[in-house]
């Protein structure tokens, strides 16, 4: 019974940071390292898995608003029971679970915060907002001459 209940202690926060990830865009940073992770069920398994895995984040993607947590709670729900009947035949793959997920640099859990992640962003520039981003009627402009609104 320990060793469920470990399973379950180790899925239930895994697949929270998966559908966090999935929602926020995150799935194919990760689609890669879950695929390795699952690599003990065979390959055909993993494509299976994936294909599964894919499907419910592009359900997620192209859920309306007022769905999206819903379909959040059910792929969050199905994913600790997969997670967990994968520990539960190889337990030593815990930590490995575990390793795989982002973690933020204090150490903490990831939160439900949307995060940003830039790369290979010479010259450019990044913006992020907690909330909706008005630029007025001149627009967003970097590095080039501001619009003339009576051209």
């Amino acid at each position: 019974m320990a060793a469920e209940l470990d399973a379950m202690a180790v899925a239930a926060p895994a697949a929270s940071v998966l559908v966090a990830e999935m929602a926020r865009g995150g799935w194919s940073a990760l689609r890669e390292a879950l695929a390795r992770f699952l690599r003990r069920d065979g390959e055909s398994t993993v494509e299976r898995q994936l294909v599964l895995l894919d499907s419910a984040e592009q359900t997620l993607a192209e859920a309306a608003e007022e769905d999206r947590d819903e379909a959040r709670g059910r792929l969050e729900q199905r994913l600790v029971l997969q997670l967990a009947a994968y520990l539960d035949r190889y337990p030593d793959m815990g930590e490995e679970l575990e390793a795989l997920l982002p973690v933020r640099q204090d150490g903490a859990p990831p939160s439900a915060a949307p995060t940003l992640a830039a790369y290979n962003n010479t010259n450019s520039q990044i913006l992020q907002a907690t909330g909706d981003l008005d630029a007025g009627s001149g627009g967003i402009n970097y590095g080039v001459p501001p619009r003339n609104p009576r051209g």
